[in-house]
């Protein structure tokens, strides 16, 4: 039995696909702006990328660990959507603490927001690719 697409969902995860690109590729962008006001070495500015996509690695395992946990599929558990939204909100907690970063010139905070960003997007994008598959 075939299914009938979905266009208005799958236009608004074409341009969340988009923005997670958009976002990722800002990354590198800021390097030299964190540097310069942070006062950072060279290897702590490239920890700028290498925070934020570690955080895709370190968020599989995590989303592989919940699933074993929980005796079957995270995402098949609470939905794909509500999957996307729990990546958000964990994007925006780690965005959040942009802001005391910014205020105390904070490397560490710095840092520790951008992998929770990756930990929130590792999430949205896994459940975006299911979702945009079976269209559930």
């Amino acid at each position: 039995m075939s299914q009938q697409t979905k266009w208005s969902q799958f236009s608004v995860l074409l341009s969340v696909f988009f923005f997670w690109g958009f976002v990722a590729a800002s990354n590198d962008i800021l390097i030299p702006v964190f540097k310069e006001k942070l006062n950072l070495e060279q290897w702590q500015s490239q920890m700028v990328s290498f925070a934020f996509y570690v955080a895709y690695t370190v968020g599989s395992i995590l989303y592989f660990i919940v699933s074993k946990m929980i005796g079957g599929d995270l995402l098949n558990k609470i939905g794909y959507k509500n999957g996307i939204s729990l990546g958000l909100i964990i994007s925006a907690l780690g965005t959040l603490l942009f802001y005391p970063a910014a205020e105390q010139a904070s490397f560490n905070l710095m840092i520790m927001g951008l992998f929770i960003v990756g930990l929130g997007f590792s999430l949205q994008q896994t459940a975006a690719n299911r979702l945009i598959v079976t269209g559930k």
